[in-house]
């Protein structure tokens, strides 16, 4: 928002960082879902009697799955941690001063009484 009185202030939007921050649990609802795809997989793959050693495969896919999931919650912390912090050093668009003074142009002169203290 740009004040009337000092047009040169801009406030600085944080629409990127709050739209990141609705967007993390949504996306750490889908990696997690995403993680167990390859067990439940291996697991599916197994029971049918697919595939050569069901035991080496569910440990690998369990293995993979982990893997998966420790990169999504890792990921989601750092970038919540990140907009967070961006966030708070963005702060709040106040703005001292923000209206127009009436004398602006042409400030009034100096009264009498500050003036004759100046000079002693």
């Amino acid at each position: 928002m740009n004040s009337p009185a000092s047009p040169d202030r801009n406030a600085v939007s944080t629409a990127f960082e709050r739209s990141l921050l609705v967007r993390l649990p949504f996306v750490l609802a889908g990696g997690t879902l995403i993680a167990g795809l390859a067990p439940a997989l291996a697991r599916v793959m197994a029971w049918a009697g697919i595939g050569p050693d069901p035991a080496a495969s569910i440990t690998t896919a369990d293995i993979i799955g982990l893997s998966i999931l420790g990169l999504t919650f890792s990921t989601v912390a750092v970038l919540a941690i990140g907009a967070v912090i961006v966030l708070i050093m963005k702060g709040p668009a106040y703005f001292a001063d923000s209206y127009p003074l009436q004398d602006a142009d042409r400030p009034d002169p100096p009264s009498q009484a500050r003036a004759s203290t100046r000079g002693r």
